[in-house]
């Protein structure tokens, strides 16, 4: 969902606070983000919400609750094969799955299905496997 006319409105009040002008605020976001913002515009409702969560804390929303798997579920244990794969284990122990990061691309753009995975049928799950496939491809080509 793109972002909406309020969440534009809270970004460039809070921003103008925080940065001399335009080129430094869309290069810091950019950099937050992970990729190029060229406007607040090109947010969705989900990165502004947590932008404007971050500015007014200080802290990143946690996003570990949808990564939340079940242990007994084989489609779970695939995904989490496949991140680590990917490299996306927790830096105290590279045994475990960093769940923030799975969680939060599950709530991304990128991820075929935007819901918690241990709410998923596994028609859903077998989509989310799909992509994470795909992205593994990409980065070992």
């Amino acid at each position: 969902m793109t972002i909406t006319t309020q969440q534009i409105s809270q970004l460039q009040t809070i921003c103008s606070g925080k940065f001399r002008d335009r080129e430094e605020r869309l290069e810091a976001i950019s950099e937050m983000m992970g990729c190029e913002i060229n406007s607040i515009k090109d947010l969705n409702q989900l990165q502004a919400s947590e932008l404007i969560h971050f500015f007014n804390t200080g802290k990143t929303m946690d996003h570990s609750s949808w990564g939340f798997f079940d242990k007994r579920n084989n489609q779970h244990k695939n995904v989490l094969s496949i991140c680590h794969t990917l490299g996306w284990v927790s830096e105290e122990n590279p045994q475990f799955v960093d769940l923030h990061r799975l969680g939060g691309w599950l709530k991304s753009d990128r991820s075929p299905v935007k819901k918690p995975l241990k709410e998923m049928s596994s028609t859903e799950v077998s989509k989310i496997i799909f992509a994470l496939q795909n992205i593994v491809k990409s980065k070992f080509k």
